[in-house]
């Protein structure tokens, strides 16, 4: 069996062959780590345990994009949040890194001979195997089709400067000069007010991230530009095509790994701002059937990866139910790939929803109420 030969999807711990275990240990990466304290929470993509006084790392890691993570545990046994970071690992690599017990978090190895350390582990590897995890390949088949096309460069694109990725993100204190006043209710005028109650998000600090520890995602068009008039925000509402050609034109590629990026940043590190930034694709993406028409080829891509992403998403936006707007929104990107004729993979996922999330979409085709113009009568 050649290292070419190896197909990774296919294999599973419980039944490797020695002859499978030893090509992969010739032929894959090696995550080794220094310091992790007993009872950290540690994870590798959708695999996470909690780790005892051997643990020194990830053994037979396959070539490709990697999430690690790590969770401290506090004095009362409560968890922290994942804190991790994403690699591109090569084979044949050997990655290392060293718990931080300042930041409780991983870093890369601080000292002054770290080639030497590396070719020493390289020539001892195999008298660490005992203290390495191995690689969960039961859960690779999942994890391949929710990574499939995030790249190497993808990663350096898309990552903190920092190299860093938490849950939240790492905000600067607002100095008390820059906080926002309000204005004095009785001094202003009836139309003011209601603009201050629709604006409320105006009177809340406006708080900077720290420099280096944000995800760096695309930012995102309005559906409606400044300026426009009332019949143009209709239009706009209506169908958000001109939106989506600001985020597609010449780029569908970029941005369709940034859509897998995202949600990898959500599912293995719980990512609120990754989160967010997926709702807010798909919210643009579904409104638009004349999107679906000119970019085919991207609308089904992007559904058939949206089979494997709802279901790791947390159950309030699972739920069937008008306040959820993923379900809305999936059943209008449902209804506008039928109307554009990419009906096979519209099919496909309503057929996905239906049978894992338990979502119908019934009467797709009739016209919503909340569209209808109203009729006033006098």
């Amino acid at each position: 069996m050649s290292a070419n030969e190896l197909k990774y999807e296919s294999l599973s711990m419980s039944t490797m062959s020695p002859e499978t275990a030893l090509k992969l240990f010739e032929n894959c990466a090696f995550l080794i780590i220094a310091g992790v304290p007993p009872g950290t929470e540690f994870g590798i993509d959708l695999k996470s345990f909690y780790v005892g006084e051997d643990f020194r790392g990830v053994k037979l890691i396959p070539e490709g994009v990697h999430f690690v993570y790590c969770s401290c545990r506090g004095p009362y046994g409560d968890m922290a949040p994942r804190v991790g970071f994403i690699h591109f690992f090569k084979r044949g690599e050997i990655l290392i890194r060293e718990w931080d017990n300042n930041t409780e978090e991983l870093r890369h190895r601080v000292h002054d001979h770290i080639e030497t350390e590396l070719q020493n582990i390289k020539r001892n590897l195999r008298s660490l195997d005992g203290y390495l995890a191995p690689y969960d390949y039961d859960g690779y088949v999942k994890w391949s089709k929710l990574s499939a096309n995030i790249t190497e460069e993808t990663i350096r694109r898309h990552s903190p400067d920092s190299g860093i990725i938490r849950n939240t993100i790492e905000l600067l204190s607002c100095s008390d000069a820059d906080r926002p006043r309000g204005v004095n209710s009785e001094a202003t005028s009836p139309r003011s007010r209601i603009r201050m109650s629709v604006d409320a998000e105006e009177l809340l600090p406006k708080l900077k991230a720290v420099p280096g520890t944000t995800p760096k995602f695309t930012c995102l068009p309005h559906r409606c530009p400044e300026g426009a008039s009332p019949a143009e925000v209709s239009m706009h509402y209506i169908d958000s095509i001109a939106a989506v050609e600001m985020l597609l034109s010449n780029r569908e590629k970029e941005f369709f790994e940034e859509i897998e990026f995202t949600f990898v940043l959500f599912v293995c590190c719980h990512s609120i701002e990754a989160l967010n930034h997926w709702r807010k694709i798909l919210l643009l993406l579904s409104n638009s059937e004349k999107a679906v028409e000119k970019y085919k080829g991207f609308y089904k891509n992007y559904l058939t990866v949206l089979q494997y992403q709802l279901v790791e998403l947390p159950i309030e936006l699972m739920e069937q139910t008008q306040n959820n707007t993923v379900y809305l929104d999936v059943k209008r990107l449902v209804l506008n790939c039928y109307q554009a004729g990419i009906t096979s993979v519209a099919q496909q996922l309503e057929k996905s929803v239906r049978e894992t999330l338990l979502w119908k979409f019934d009467n797709l085709f009739e016209e919503d109420p909340d569209d209808m113009p109203t009729i006033v009568e006098f």
